[in-house]
């Protein structure tokens, strides 16, 4: 134990903690580690002290006296003007710096579903998951906990046992460029290696989250995990609710489960004509159009003209009814877009709904753009999953396959009596099928992000399909949205 630490973080011993006393900086720079490295935290944290990093804050600054006075004052001002007068905007102001070790992926998606906070979770394309590592507290009777283990860890015996072997054939297969070291190359194949093969990894594998948000959110976000059907969620909702509290006690004082939204799921399950299952007609598409805003160039056109000419929005329509003229004026605003520029706001103003289908690793990607509205479906195994076809090249679909029929009948086993625990068997090759609602700015990053070289194979494809789709509907958007169609060896450079 490293007391060192106890200025920094608000325990030194349990898997949830906040940060504290520690520049946004630092902050920032310990989060990222998370994406990138096997170790937990404190343990990077502690390299930062033993390199003496943070010597300028050794000792912390907890309990000088005109901090303390300050935080009086706060936590006065909060209680009236926050819980007595019910302005929750000014708890915005107050940022929570908060990290949640060894969840389950099940868990985390659920920790990641507030909109407004940051998150940086460990990458299953990064990070090899051992074979011995699982979350089994999750709320599953003795003889069904058995049936979950049973399966799940043969998931992560089959993941640990094929990854060698496609390293391997991956090197064989692609020697290292000329003039690329070969220690680099090897790193890029062994990256490529997870990519391929995270589809076998169960829901149920631990994972770590960084998270960051404002004390309103946190106490919005606690009160939806504390209401879950699951119980590892309503653990981790309780966790931040006390570690949050150490540094925000005040903004956090009312935080509870609401009847309103928690009961929506047994609510509707009970109203008469609710569809609880995907019928075996069900389009099976990546992505599909399904609906979204009438003439999107004229809407588009007429929007651009009210944002930059202040123009009333019935003379904007009326002037952009040629179709012509509507696509000069959408061209010349959408002119002279550097590569790192995002369009502007008049493209919030046209929106599409889409249906996407695809594996759980790429709705977990693509789940976390903010300003997309997307269902979150429950995880499981109806839908059929996707596997890289890459693997049967290599050899290995056969192996891979076997372990994914095994996985079928786990989450067979458990979802008849807990079909909300059943997800945590499911590995997340397996497809999920949701509704997403954006607007057009949104969806010029999203697929311009997405489609990228870096970008998994699974979630490329479905940033490709997204492209087809709204091209289809907005062919004069074709010179100015940049979608990467072409297919690559591997993901990185």
């Amino acid at each position: 134990m490293d007391d060192r630490l106890a200025s920094y973080v608000t325990n030194l011993d349990r898997d949830v903690f906040a940060l504290r006393n520690l520049p946004e900086e630092v902050v920032a720079v310990l989060f990222a580690y998370y994406s990138r490295s096997r170790d937990d935290l404190r343990t990077n944290l502690r390299r930062l002290l033993d390199d003496h990093e943070l010597a300028m804050l050794e000792g912390g600054a907890a309990d000088v006296p005109a901090l303390s006075t300050a935080r009086d004052r706060a936590r006065a001002f909060h209680e009236k003007w926050v819980v007595g007068y019910g302005h929750a905007s000014v708890a915005e102001h107050a940022v929570v710096h908060l990290a949640v070790e060894r969840c389950s992926i099940v868990a985390a998606k659920a920790l990641e579903e507030a909109r407004l906070a940051a998150y940086t979770e460990k990458s299953t394309r990064y990070v090899r998951f051992d074979e011995g590592t699982l979350v089994t507290d999750i709320g599953l009777p003795p003889d069904l906990e058995a049936v979950y283990e049973k399966g799940a860890r043969a998931l992560l015996r089959t993941y640990a046992t094929v990854a060698d072997g496609v390293e391997a054939a991956l090197i064989a297969k692609h020697p290292p460029p000329e003039g690329t070291p070969p220690k680099a190359h090897a790193a890029v194949l062994r990256a490529h290696a997870c990519d391929l093969l995270r589809g076998l990894l169960p829901a149920g594998v631990p994972t770590n989250v960084g998270v960051t948000l404002n004390a309103r959110g946190l106490e919005h976000h606690v009160g939806r995990m504390l209401g879950s059907p699951l119980a590892e969620v309503r653990r981790i909702g309780e966790a931040m609710r006390q570690e949050g509290a150490v540094i925000v006690p005040t903004l956090l004082k009312y935080t509870a489960p609401r009847k309103h939204r928690d009961g929506a799921y047994e609510r509707v399950l009970n109203a008469r004509g609710a569809l609880h299952a995907i019928s075996d007609d069900a389009p099976n598409s990546d992505v599909r159009l399904i609906d979204g805003s009438d003439e999107p160039l004229r809407t588009l056109a007429a929007a651009i003209q009210c944002e930059l000419f202040g123009i009333a929005w019935d003379e904007a329509w009326r002037r952009s009814s040629h179709a012509a003229r509507a696509k000069q004026v959408v061209d010349a605003y959408l002119a002279d877009r550097g590569p790192h520029d995002q369009p502007l706001r008049a493209l919030e103003q046209v929106t599409f709904r889409f249906e996407v289908c695809c594996d759980y690793g790429a709705w977990r990607d693509l789940q976390r753009h903010r300003m997309v509205s997307a269902t979150t479906p429950r995880l499981g195994t109806s839908a059929g999953w996707w596997l890289s076809p890459e693997l049967a090249e290599l050899g290995f679909e056969d192996v891979c396959r076997e372990a994914l029929e095994g996985a079928v009948d786990t989450h067979a086993q458990l979802a008849t009596s807990h079909p909300w625990e059943a997800q945590y068997a499911v590995p997340l090759a397996f497809r999920v099928r949701y509704v997403m609602h954006a607007n057009l700015r949104e969806m010029f990053h999203l697929i311009e992000l997405r489609s990228a070289r870096q970008g998994h194979e699974s979630y490329r494809r479905v940033a490709q399909g997204l492209a087809e789709c709204l091209l289809s509907a907005c062919p004069w958007l074709a010179t100015h949205l940049r979608v990467d169609r072409n297919h690559y060896p591997w993901a990185r450079h």
